[in-house]
């Protein structure tokens, strides 16, 4: 096993880790699937897998900037992730399936999927959350071996290979199981998710109050 493959595993182990927990990022994922089609949630997937790899790769060059970063950006990261959130949820409530339903994987344009792509992106990078788990990759990189070329490439690879499985299983498995639903049915499922994005943005924004 060559060590590029050697750091590549346990990247890709941390990035799947990192992605399972449900939470805003894969919500969005569902309702994009539902709504607009499987590419367009497989985009806000990958959105957010390059956020991770991102922090990932900042851990693997310098975990010390990684960190005052961190602390210096913590409230600002919270209150834009959360207007984000509110802004995001409010467009979800707002806009209709109706030409969604039933979509096909060639509908999607490529403005749409960039723009889920985008906004995904931004969405993982103002959430410290996101921020929080590549502080343990930190730790280890100070106290342990000094940076090597190989793990400082198969970090960030890994990472995004990882999240970004993880998203594109539940596209598939959401694609799968619910694209049959009724247009009333997935109106409703876009007013909750809009409510919960909301809910959750308030939330961020609220502990700065």
């Amino acid at each position: 096993m060559t060590p590029f493959v050697t750091h590549l595993l346990p990247a890709v182990a941390l990035g799947l880790c990192v992605a399972i927990p449900f939470g805003p990022i894969g919500l969005m994922c569902v309702q994009r699937t539902l709504a607009f089609g499987i590419w367009t949630g497989i985009a806000s997937g990958i959105g957010a897998a390059t956020a991770h790899g991102m922090f990932s790769s900042l851990a693997a060059v310098s975990g010390t900037v990684l960190t005052q970063m961190t602390l210096a950006l913590h409230t600002p990261l919270r209150i834009t992730g959360g207007i984000v959130l509110v802004l995001m949820g409010l467009r979800t409530i707002l806009v209709s399936t109706q030409a969604a339903h039933g979509a096909t994987c060639g509908d999607a344009t490529c403005g749409d999927l960039l723009s889920a792509y985008t906004s995904t992106l931004l969405i993982a990078a103002a959430n410290p959350m996101t921020i929080l788990p590549y502080l343990g990759v930190t730790s280890a990189l100070e106290a342990g071996e000094p940076l090597i070329m190989d793990r400082a490439l198969a970090t960030p690879v890994g990472v995004m290979l990882g999240s970004a499985s993880w998203y594109l299983f539940l596209v598939l498995s959401t694609n799968t199981m619910f694209r049959r639903l009724r247009k009333t049915v997935l109106d409703w499922f876009n007013r909750l998710t809009g409510i919960l994005l909301m809910a959750l943005g308030a939330s961020l924004c609220a502990r700065f109050v």
